[in-house]
């Protein structure tokens, strides 16, 4: 069994502080996985090391191809690891008025993680979810 990291319990909370704050301002979401389409926004989902290594800690990560730009954990139009997605998931909604409040919210989230990573001593690596996870596959 693949031992997992120690900043499991540490980003795990810094999630559940996000949704406490997400849900006190409710920016709406229907589960649609639209979102996860990300060419179709002109989007490039951006992840940190600690995130995706939190991702594959606790779920397997399917073969996919990077260049498609679309999650690779979006099944039948939802997200399959909704639990465990990354704080840039987290925080993009559809939802066009609440833009500005969800950039602050994720710089806020952004800086605890990279705290999180600095005050552990792990590798800090921010860059496409798609290549860091390509960068893990390959590794293991």
């Amino acid at each position: 069994m693949k031992e997992k990291s120690k900043n499991n319990p540490n980003i795990k909370e810094i999630y559940k502080q996000l949704e406490e704050e997400l849900a006190s301002i409710n920016p709406g979401c229907n589960t649609c996985g639209t979102c996860c389409h990300f060419d179709e926004f002109g989007h490039v989902l951006y992840t940190s090391t600690i995130e995706t290594d939190y991702i594959k800690d606790n779920v397997e990560v399917p073969s996919f191809d990077p260049e498609k730009n679309v999650c690779p954990f979006l099944v039948n139009q939802e997200c399959s690891i909704r639990e465990h997605r990354a704080l840039g998931c987290r925080v993009f909604f559809c939802n066009p008025h609440y833009k500005e409040t969800l950039a602050e919210i994720y710089e806020k989230y952004y800086t605890m993680i990279k705290d999180l990573a600095i005050e552990n001593k792990v590798e800090w690596h921010y860059a496409p979810m798609m290549q860091l996870l390509k960068e893990k596959e390959d590794n293991t």
